[in-house]
């Protein structure tokens, strides 16, 4: 087997992907994808080691259990980590009042869950690949008969038509400091979001701090979605794409034009 003489030019990276909110559910008004990008994981898992042993903390650090003064700090710590690294955060969030999930999945949230997934990798990747991508996500609900991980990864590198995507696989977030972290980040900006839609009642101490830790180390005055002068805005971006949110907009042409791709290539691939 000959040997590829350019195999040092290849570039690769891990993305680490969770999601946030139900579906269906009357109360979530929102459902969100985020993902975390990163060329060296194993840079971070050794910080994190040390944090974790440093506060004795085994339990799995999620934003929904943010509710303990141990979980806080923790939680702060793993934070910094991903300031001061080379590291990227990614997230889509839906408005589940703005989005037609009948005409457009007839109600399938494993279809939402897919093609979201697509149109987040799309932003992370952009119109030229430049790297290859390896997708770890939290374990998330398939139907029988679906090979959720082959569906992404056939569909973005026929997309691109180029080997854009190596893999897709599901784990268990218990086992993912990462996947962890991405958990964290995306809870916050959507807990963010939704105290600006009044649905946040008595707010959690700690998760309150936690935000307001964030704001301060990302220089945010009010919120992530509001803009220097103060007005709503549907995107947050940080210098260098460190962090950036997106409420997706299915009325621009562009989403739609990707709607439309995204049936006819359904209906290609049976």
């Amino acid at each position: 087997m000959p040997i590829n003489k350019h195999f040092k030019n290849i570039k690769t990276c891990f993305c680490f992907l969770d999601e946030t909110g139900l579906i269906h559910s009357g109360r979530d008004k929102f459902f969100a994808l985020g993902i975390i990008k990163c060329g060296k994981p194993q840079k971070l898992y050794n910080r994190i080691r040390k944090i974790r042993d440093k506060y004795n903390y085994r339990e799995e650090l999620k934003w929904a259990d943010l509710n303990r003064k141990i979980r806080f700090d923790v939680a702060r710590e793993f934070f910094n980590i991903f300031i001061t690294e080379d590291v990227k955060f990614n997230c889509i969030i839906l408005n589940k009042d703005e989005l037609d999930f009948t005409g457009h999945y007839q109600n399938n949230l494993y279809k939402v869950y897919r093609n979201f997934t697509i149109v987040l990798l799309k932003l992370i990747i952009g119109k030229n690949p430049d790297e290859i991508i390896i997708l770890l996500a939290d374990d998330y609900f398939t139907p029988d008969g679906e090979n959720l991980e082959d569906s992404i990864k056939g569909i973005v590198n026929d997309h691109y038509q180029e080997f854009a995507v190596a893999g897709v696989c599901q784990i268990d977030s218990k086992s993912s400091d990462l996947l962890q972290l991405t958990d964290l980040i995306l809870g916050s900006i959507l807990y963010d979001l939704k105290k600006q839609y009044g649905l946040v009642g008595e707010q959690n101490t700690y998760k309150r701090k936690f935000l307001n830790f964030m704001y301060q180390k990302l220089k945010i005055k009010k919120s992530f979605f509001r803009n220097k002068l103060g007005f709503e805005t549907r995107n947050y971006v940080l210098s260098g794409d460190k962090i950036r949110a997106t409420i997706f907009d299915s009325r621009r042409s562009i989403a739609e034009k990707f709607f439309k791709k995204k049936k006819q290539a359904m209906t290609h691939n049976g």
